[in-house]
């Protein structure tokens, strides 16, 4: 058992001095740790840089009408815009209604079938969380807000009603004006006062 332990020890004893010759050769370095100032990555933007760059975009979205670039959704979009607009300027018109509700309908349908997909399908979110956060981010581009403008100042001129939507979307196409729908006869009231008389 002796021969055993002298065989470990001189074993032990040849790598410390292994080791310490090899640290004496190459100047007996210390691992030292020290703060030394971050440099700047050309790969990341400066603070500046970032803040132009936000500026940059809230202008771009408030002049110009960019789309989330989806041509399904673009055509929604500009039927809407077109339907908004020419039920704003003939109300009583019949066909405008007509051709307005359809293209809200197609619009919130639009929605609808993206915010209520089947998960894990085409794409498809899986939380109903993230579903619902990725149709409002596709339905809140800068297109989207001159949209919802236009159907804002449509609405307000009245004459169309939730009874005019399809039962399923009744609820959700109140969200994109903001602006609660009026009695169904209502915009055209003035007018046809005006022709009686």
């Amino acid at each position: 058992m002796s021969t055993f332990r002298f065989a470990l020890l001189a074993v032990g004893l040849f790598a410390l001095a292994f080791i310490g010759i090899s640290w004496a050769s190459k100047g007996f370095p210390v691992m030292a740790m020290r703060a030394v100032p971050l440099k700047p990555d050309a790969r990341l933007p400066t603070f500046e840089e970032s803040v132009k760059r936000g500026l940059r975009k809230d202008w771009e979205d408030s002049k110009t009408s960019q789309s989330d670039g989806n041509g399904e959704r673009d055509k929604v979009r500009l039927e809407l815009l077109q339907a908004s607009n020419a039920y704003k300027l003939s109300p009583c018109d019949d066909t405008m209604k007509k051709n307005f509700v359809t293209a809200l309908t197609n619009y919130t349908q639009a929605w609808y079938a993206m915010a209520y997909c089947r998960a894990g399908v085409g794409g498809c979110p899986n939380s109903s969380n993230d579903r619902l956060d990725a149709a409002a981010a596709a339905f809140k581009t800068p297109a989207d807000v001159r949209v919802h403008q236009a159907l804002r100042d449509a609405i307000e001129q009245g004459g169309v009603s939730r009874d005019d939507f399809p039962r399923l979307l009744r609820n959700h196409v109140f969200m994109w004006s903001g602006v609660p729908f009026g009695e169904p006869e209502a915009a055209c009231i003035t007018a046809r006062q005006a022709t009686r008389r």
